[in-house]
């Protein structure tokens, strides 16, 4: 009866816990290095777009100003509404009322480029019901 008692080192369990571990955070540096690259790409769309609409006003301001130097000059307001391109797909519209040597501006919202051709997409369906 010798038996001999071996006590070994057990290292199988801490070792699948370490695996698990650094491959769960791994999925999470992936998974975070995603979301803020995704996060970048919104933020410089965003900052384009500003960048666009703010260069659009400054023109809209331009031309108000030469309206306005126009109408103390005693000269008639000749458009009372104009159109600036933000974008390939955004206008900025400007409508304007002139009141003797002053004006006002009756509205400035930003419009789209093109009207959606709802034809273009018409289908029709059947909603007979087959037996």
């Amino acid at each position: 009866m010798d038996k001999k008692l071996k006590m070994g080192v057990g290292i199988g369990g801490p070792s699948i816990i370490m695996i698990f571990v650094a491959l769960c955070l791994t999925t999470l540096g992936a998974l975070s290095l995603m979301t803020a690259n995704a996060d970048w790409k919104l933020t410089q769309k965003a900052a384009d777009a500003l960048t666009e609409y703010y260069a659009a006003d400054n023109e809209v301001e331009e031309i108000l100003a030469s309206v306005d130097a126009d109408l103390k000059a005693g000269h008639p307001l000749e458009n009372d509404s104009f159109v600036i391109p933000i974008s390939d797909r955004q206008n900025l519209a400007v409508e304007l009322k002139s009141e003797g040597t002053r004006y006002t501006v009756l509205s400035r919202k930003i419009m789209p480029a093109s009207q959606w051709d709802y034809d273009q997409f018409k289908t029709e369906f059947d909603d007979s019901i087959t037996e």
